[in-house]
């Protein structure tokens, strides 16, 4: 599985076309000419090629035009995979991604394209991997200044692709290799970890978590509510091949961890036979840890079962409202926040032309362009874990916001909850500070960071409609009457 040709080409205004850099692997393309025989078709010229995947792109400037052999009705387009026109040819499979201003485009080499089925493009590894490598490139680009970066990208893909053949090359480690490639290493490095660490030795442990909930005041009470999160580390290690071993743990003694779908990285070892194992889940895991940062496993919580922030949200009439939000925290959640604040922004709407609030707690104010609520509560509730905000509002009968949500008109709305929580998790998802190992008998520093942060976590008006089946949430008991 190997590559013919990668391209970068600006989609700026400035210079809209230009080719900012092109590579060949003339390898490659020898094996082609030699595989398809007299149904080889050549790279036609650079500029002919880009100008014609353009117009295939709809990206050029006569894209409104109608162009047969792009726009009749046999067309198939399966993008990001594009045939493109070469003379009396057609040159596929050509994958492509724009992003950025920039358009980042292969060309891989399909071995037996005789027996290939272009309708099914999942059973073709090349264009798989030509896909994995335009991510590669674009995460080089964007991990520096622009300018920079393109200068270096020839060297990227000669430590990534050598001879057009893609290989598993992280970003950090490539940068590394790149400024100290004169360096003679005393012994053979994994491709993963290219030098030893030289260093105070530490092992980082993030366990970042996130809480995604949709609540309705209407019908009794609806919330759909989960908590799903992610390990990962870091570790600066002296040794070559230094293994570690973590214990995943609860933090609540009395209570054991719970957690589910859970996807493990297939380059830890799972250590079975251990007593006592929740929903199946090994507790000792042994890895060896790369350079950089990387995830160890992604789970699911079935912990906690209710929300830890519950709220109401009401909105009623059209240019001249009332708004009301109530919050309560739950017992069980630690009463401290990095920062917590509801947003609410008014869609299809005009600005607003008047308004009065009250609240119990916290500092809220309008944005500048009066189409955003914003209620900060600070880094805490009050001692009754309730907060409410009223306010009433009237509004312009203008133009309506230019990223309008077309399905938030006149009482369907909501108001979104961000918040932030350090040396916490709802879940109770740990790791043993104590029984984590390394194998070259070093004795590393453990630090373990856990935080719970909000995702699209949002309180929709009881007034309104909801944009999710109300059959399949579920229910909880009504905390405000």
């Amino acid at each position: 599985m190997s590559l013919r040709c990668a391209c970068v080409v600006s989609l700026s205004k400035d210079d809209f076309g230009k080719i900012l850099h092109f590579r060949r692997f003339p390898t490659v393309e020898k094996r082609c000419k030699t595989t398809y025989g007299e149904e080889y078709g050549p790279i036609p010229p650079l500029p002919i090629f880009i100008n014609n995947l353009l117009v295939r792109l709809s990206l050029s400037a006569d894209s409104k035009q109608y162009v047969e052999w792009r726009d009749r009705s046999d067309m198939n387009m399966q993008l990001p995979v594009v045939e493109v026109p070469a003379g009396k040819q057609e040159i596929w499979p050509v994958v492509s991604i724009a992003q950025n201003s920039l358009l980042i485009c292969c060309l891989p080499f399909v071995e037996d394209m005789k027996n290939v089925n272009k309708e099914n493009l999942l059973n073709i590894p090349s264009i798989s991997v030509g896909f994995s490598v335009i991510l590669g490139m674009l995460n080089f680009i964007q991990s520096d200044e622009r300018n920079s970066s393109l200068m270096q990208l020839d060297n990227y893909l000669s430590l990534s692709m050598p001879f057009g053949t893609p290989s598993d090359v992280e970003l950090s480690c490539a940068s590394y290799i790149q400024k100290y490639h004169t360096q003679k290493f005393l012994k053979k490095q994994p491709a993963w970890k290219p030098f030893e660490y030289k260093g105070k030795q530490l092992i980082h442990f993030k366990i970042t978590e996130f809480a995604r909930s949709a609540q309705s005041d209407q019908s009794g009470g609806i919330c759909h509510f989960e908590t799903f999160g992610q390990v990962s580390v870091k570790a600066d290690l002296e040794g070559g091949l230094n293994e570690v071993g973590i214990s995943v743990i609860s933090t609540d003694v009395g209570h054991p961890l719970m957690l589910d779908s859970i996807v493990i990285h297939p380059c830890v070892n799972i250590q079975s036979g251990l007593p006592n194992l929740p929903s199946g889940f090994p507790k000792r895991l042994r890895f060896s840890p790369p350079l950089h940062e990387f995830v160890v496993f992604h789970y699911c919580s079935l912990q906690p079962k209710a929300p830890p922030i519950q709220g109401v949200f009401k909105m009623l009439a059209n240019n001249s409202v009332e708004l009301l939000i109530q919050l309560k925290l739950n017992e069980k959640v630690k009463n401290s926040f990095d920062y917590f604040e509801v947003i609410v922004v008014f869609f299809n709407r005009g600005p607003v032309k008047k308004s009065e609030f009250y609240s119990n707690h916290g500092t809220h104010k309008l944005t500048e362009d009066k189409y955003t609520l914003k209620w900060s509560l600070g880094t805490k509730f009050p001692k009754d874990l309730e907060a409410d905000l009223s306010a009433k509002l009237e509004f312009h009968d203008k133009p309506i916001l230019p990223n309008s949500d077309p399905f938030c008109v006149d009482k369907n709305c909501y108001a979104q909850l961000n918040f932030k929580q350090s040396n916490s998790t709802l879940s109770g998802c740990n790791i043993d500070a104590k029984n984590v190992t390394a194998s070259e008998g070093s004795k590393p520093k453990v630090l373990i960071e856990r935080t719970v942060q909000s995702a699209e976590y949002r309180i929709w008006n009881s007034y309104g409609d909801v944009p999710f089946p109300v059959n399949i949430v579920n229910k909880y008991n009504k905390v405000f009457s």
